[in-house]
């Protein structure tokens, strides 16, 4: 059975903005949620009080509840990072949250016009978006003519091209805007940085101490996998329901590595799009019908057959690494 969540690419396949939650041993009945074992704490990253909320169904949910409990408009929500105020991609959500996460909420601050000639075919940044209309940058390539020209910086939300607005692009668009932009042209970009404030420099943290974590339940198996072998998770599905599963680390692996190879061919990362490239090669019998599906799945992205054929052979690589009896 699939352990991911459900194709948010596949335009006939539910509801495009789901997200999976993970806490050990969390059930609920059909189109219901726990929402007692479904509490996550949230802050404003520039600081403000702390606010709890629940359970919730899709990323458009937890936006909507954020800004609610928040006091913000939703429009300002650049994205979120867990357990950490900082601006840290290594910490960004992007589909999983574990049970008592906290989540720290970063708004648009300031907007700057910056202007830079494009010397190179690629400018060196990696980009991807909060599923919501805000694409960002989440990395700056060592040695790139972003990071010589020392004007963008990572969180930086990618406003405007010129007069063009990328406010509501999918990051695959925005990027191959930036490529289509002639070498030794001017580079007119308006961007804007998450804002700031007096917590910026706070360590990670989780959720107040005083919370106590689920208690085992005493009908489930001692030699469930443990996070050495895989972790329980808990995801919510397009129907509402809850489904309790385990995430295998090669699958982590593999994800990531997927993940990568959409970097060095688009200049994206998107864990959700590698998880869904993931299950369609779990439902895959061979080579050619991941390609079908591949294909049908992505039109938009129209990856060359060479791209699709790399991944089928790192993700069957990374099956067998694993070994499973």
């Amino acid at each position: 059975m699939p352990w991911f969540s459900f194709r948010k690419h596949n335009k006939n396949n539910g509801d495009p903005d789901s997200l999976r939650l993970a806490e050990r041993g969390t059930t609920g009945k059909k189109g219901t949620l726990v929402k007692k074992d479904m509490q996550f704490y949230t802050q404003l990253a520039h600081g403000g009080p702390t606010k709890r909320i629940n359970a919730f169904m899709s990323l458009k949910e937890l936006y909507s509840k954020l800004a609610i409990e928040l006091e913000i408009d939703i429009r300002t929500v650049m994205f979120c990072t867990l357990n950490n105020p900082r601006v840290d991609m290594r910490s960004l959500l992007s589909g999983l949250v574990v049970y008592n996460d906290f989540i720290f909420v970063h708004v648009q601050g300031g907007a700057r016009k910056v202007a830079i000639r494009k010397e190179e075919k690629s400018i060196g940044i990696t980009i991807t978006d909060n599923s919501m209309g805000c694409c960002f940058v989440k990395r700056i390539r060592p040695g790139s003519l972003a990071e010589r020209s020392g004007k963008i910086h990572v969180g930086d939300q990618l406003y405007m091209i010129d007069d063009f607005s990328l406010v509501g692009s999918r990051h695959f668009a925005v990027a191959n805007k930036l490529k289509q932009i002639p070498v030794g042209s001017m580079l007119n970009l308006t961007l804007v940085e998450p804002k700031q404030g007096f917590d910026s420099n706070l360590s990670p943290r989780r959720a107040p101490t005083g919370v106590a974590p689920a208690p085992a339940d005493p009908t489930k198996d001692n030699d469930a996998p443990s996070l050495e072998d895989g972790r329980a998770t808990v995801r919510i599905k397009s129907d509402g329901t809850v489904q309790e599963t385990v995430v295998y680390n090669w699958l982590e692996e593999a994800k990531q590595k997927v993940d990568d190879m959409l970097e060095n061919y688009m200049g994206i990362r998107d864990l959700e799009l590698a998880c869904t490239i993931l299950e369609i090669s779990d439902e895959s019998g061979n080579a050619e019908e991941f390609a079908t599906e591949i294909n049908a799945t992505f039109e938009e992205f129209g990856f060359p057959s060479d791209f699709i054929e790399s991944v089928w052979c790192i993700i069957e690589e990374q099956r067998k690494k694993s070994n499973p009896q």
